[in-house]
C-alpha cells in the first residue's frame, strides 16, 4: 500500500544483498512472482479475503491457485506458505469477521494437493485480539465468541501439519494495556517485570507469545507450532515511534532469537518471525494509529533508516541501500505567504485549512500527527507540508499544486531541521497487459481495480515483510 513502486528485480537484489532468505507477499502479482524464480528466496503468498469472497466454488479457488501458485512454482519460484485471508477473527475490522476461513483453507489445501504442491503449507495469521484480555500469560484463552471457530481451525492446522501464525505489534499492545514503553525492549536489567507463578516476564514479546501458548493448551492443542507473522517497531507517527527505538528493539529481538532462549512456557525453542516491514507504506490504513505507515526499515527511496544486521551477527552497521532508485526533480509545493491572501483586510485562513484537509485526505500527513516528526510546525509550514505531500504523491504535476491559488512550486527545499519535506521517486507501474511504464504515482488503474489487489510492480515494502528464520544453517 504505497505509491512508490520499484522494479521487482531491484527488490530481489536488495534482499539478496542483505542475506534475507524469505519474503512474505500480501498482494501477489503474476508480474512480480517470476522475479523470484531460481533466486534462493522463499516466499509466503497471501490469498486475500477480498478475492476469496468472489470465489463461488472450489473450481474458482483452484483457478486462482493454478494462476498464482502452480504457475510460479513451475517457473522455479520457491513458495513455502499460502496464507488464506488475514486476521479472520479480529475485531479491528468494523462489522467484519471471516468465519468461514476454515472452509477456504480446506479448499485451498485440496487445490494444492491436486497440483502436487504438498510442500506449500496453508495457514492464516491472527491479531492478538483473538485472546481474552489478561494480566498474566497463564490466563491466556481464546475469546468465547470465536472459541469454537478457533478449535476448528486448530484441528485443521494439526491435520495438515501447519503452524499457527500470530501478529505481534508491541507498541500497540503496550498502549492498549497501559504498560510502560520499556517493557517492549530486551535490554538488561529489566525495570518492569510481570511475575506469573514461577515465571518472570521481562518483555512484551515473551508475555504475548506465552499467552498464546496458554490459550492453545486450554483449547487442547498444546504442541501447535507458533510463527510470528508480523512484528516490528515504527519510526514515526506516534510518541516513542522513532528510528532510535526501532534500532534498539530490533537489535534486542535478533539477539533474543539467536540465543534460542525461548520463552518460560517453551524454553530452548527456535522462534520464526517476520519483521514488518521492508519500507514505509504511505497508503496504509491508519485507523489504529498514524504509525501504521511507518513500519519500514527503509525509507521510500530505498535508503535505510537505522542499523540492523540481518546476518544476526550483531554487526553495528546499516543494511545495504537499494540500487537503481531515481528521485524526481528537486521541486516542492509550498503554501504562499499569508500576507498574499488577504481579502478586504481579512485572512482566508479557513479556506487554507479546507485545502490542507483536502490535501491530507488524499495523501499522507501522518508526520503531522501528535508525537510525530513534524508535529511542531507552525501554520504556514504545516500547510506547506500538506500541499507538498499531495503534490509529490501525484507525480509533481503542476495542477496538483494549485489549491485555489494558495500553493506554488519552488526549487528551494522547505525542509526544517526536524522535518524533511520528501520528494517522490520514479517508480514502475504495471499496465497494458504487463508492459512496464516509468511512473511515480500509485493511482488506481484505468480498470479501477482496488489498490489492495492492483497488479503493480513490487513496491519497496508495499505489502512486504522480511522473515528471519533462526536456523543458523540457513545463514551459512
Amino acid at each position: 500500500m504505497a505509491t512508490q513502486k520499484l522494479v521487482p528485480s531491484m527488490v530481489v537484489d536488495l534482499l539478496l544483498q542483505n542475506g534475507i532468505p524469505e519474503l512474505k507477499l500480501f498482494s501477489p502479482s503474476t508480474y512480480v512472482l517470476p522475479a523470484f524464480a531460481n533466486s534462493t528466496i522463499r516466499l509466503s503468498v497471501m490469498f486475500q479475503e477480498n478475492q476469496l469472497r468472489w470465489m463461488n466454488n472450489s473450481k474458482d479457488i483452484q483457478g486462482w491457485i493454478e494462476t498464482y501458485i502452480k504457475s510460479s512454482v513451475d517457473q522455479g519460484v520457491d513458495i513455502r506458505y499460502l496464507y488464506v485471508g488475514n486476521e479472520p477473527f479480529s475485531r479491528k475490522y468494523k462489522n467484519r469477521t471471516f468465519d468461514n476461513v476454515v472452509y477456504y483453507l480446506g479448499e485451498s489445501r485440496k487445490a494444492l494437493d491436486r497440483f502436487n504442491l504438498s510442500q506449500v503449507k496453508t495457514t492464516t495469521a491472527h491479531f492478538t485480539d483473538i485472546l481474552t484480555n489478561v494480566t498474566k500469560p497463564s490466563e491466556g484463552d481464546f475469546r468465547e465468541d470465536i472459541k469454537e471457530l478457533m478449535i476448528d481451525l486448530l484441528k485443521f492446522l494439526q491435520e495438515t501439519n501447519s503452524p499457527l501464525v500470530i501478529n505481534i505489534f508491541p507498541i500497540y499492545i503496550l498502549t492498549s494495556k497501559k504498560m510502560p514503553i520499556e517493557f517492549a525492549f530486551f535490554d538488561e536489567p529489566a525495570n518492569y517485570t510481570i511475575k506469573d507463578g514461577p515465571h518472570i516476564y521481562k518483555n512484551i514479546f515473551t508475555f504475548t507469545y506465552d499467552t498464546f501458548v496458554s490459550a492453545l493448551t486450554k483449547a487442547g492443542y498444546p504442541d501447535t507450532e507458533i510463527i510470528v507473522g508480523q512484528i516490528g517497531w515504527p519510526t514515526d507517527g506516534y510518541p516513542n515511534a522513532n528510528p532510535k527505538n526501532a534500532e534498539r528493539y530490533h537489535r534486542g529481538l535478533l539477539r533474543f532469537l539467536k540465543s534460542k532462549e525461548g520463552t518460560p512456557l517453551r524454553p530452548n525453542t527456535t522462534i520464526d518471525v517476520y519483521i514488518t516491514a521492508l519500507s514505509d507504506e504511505n497508503r496504509m490504513i491508519t485507523q489504529w494509529g498514524e504509525y501504521q505507515r511507518h513500519w519500514g526499515i527503509y525509507r521510500h527511496d530505498g535508503s535505510p533508516k537505522y542499523k540492523i544486521d540481518f546476518s544476526m551477527e550483531d554487526h553495528d552497521s546499516e543494511p545495504t541501500t537499494a540500487k537503481g532508485t531515481v528521485k524526481m526533480p528537486n521541486r516542492w509545493c509550498k503554501y504562499k505567504d499569508h500576507h498574499q491572501h488577504m481579502v478586504n483586510g481579512s485572512s482566508n485562513k479557513d479556506q487554507v485549512i479546507e485545502q490542507v484537509n483536502f490535501a491530507c485526505s488524499k495523501s499522507d500527513c501522518t508526520l503531522l500527527s501528535p508525537g510525530a516528526t513534524c508535529d511542531n510546525l507552525n501554520f504556514t509550514w504545516n500547510a506547506s507540508f500538506a500541499f507538498n505531500m499531495y503534490f509529490q504523491m501525484n507525480s509533481q504535476k503542476t495542477n496538483y499544486c494549485d489549491f485555489n491559488g494558495y500553493g506554488y512550486i519552488t526549487t528551494n527545499d522547505p525542509s526544517t531541521p526536524n522535518c524533511k519535506f520528501p520528494i517522490e521517486i520514479l517508480s514502475v507501474e504495471v499496465i497494458d497487459n504487463g508492459a512496464m511504464q516509468v511512473a511515480s504515482t500509485g493511482e488506481v488503474s484505468k480498470d479501477n481495480i482496488s489498490p489492495a489487489i492492483l497488479p503493480f510492480g513490487l513496491a519497496l515494502a508495499s505489502l512486504v515483510c522480511i522473515i528471519l528464520l533462526l536456523c543458523l544453517i540457513m545463514w551459512a
